[in-house]
């Protein structure tokens, strides 16, 4: 009997913890969720979306010649402009500097030891290796 109300009390117990514990024990941080940026939300997606729509109402008949041309010309200049911009963010890319980087250390490497170059660890000072002795990679002679 006494076994019997040890166990239903340790049950219990097992129970109630179980229930309580999202309440007593602080919530983890959710991550974040990063969603990537619609194309059609950008500026360069919104003007060639309007490009797209005035042609269409002009074929359908909803907007005369010259509020054609003068929309045209008002969209057009402003998907020129950002397409320039995304071509300057794209030159100036922090990840295309770390490439250009990692090209003039390679070669910089294969002048000074003669091509054994890793792609990976960059200049190897194993001369006659076909494999580079870090990371097992082929090396570029």
């Amino acid at each position: 009997m006494v076994w019997e109300a040890v166990a239903s009390l340790g049950v219990g117990l097992l129970a109630l913890w179980l229930v309580l514990q999202p309440v007593v024990r602080p919530a983890t941080p959710k991550p974040e969720v990063v969603e990537p940026i619609d194309p059609e939300e950008t500026p360069k997606g919104v003007a060639l979306a309007a490009l797209k729509e005035i042609e269409f109402d002009r074929e359908t008949g909803k907007l005369s010649d010259g509020d054609y041309e003068m929309l045209k010309a008002k969209y057009t200049e402003s998907a020129l402009v950002a397409l320039r911009d995304e071509g300057a963010l794209v030159k100036g890319d922090a990840v295309e500097g770390m490439i250009d980087a990692r090209l003039r250390l390679l070669r910089a490497g294969e002048a000074e030891i003669g091509g054994a170059v890793c792609a990976t660890c960059g200049p190897r000072p194993e001369t006659d290796a076909l494999f580079c002795s870090s990371c097992s990679r082929r090396l570029v002679v």
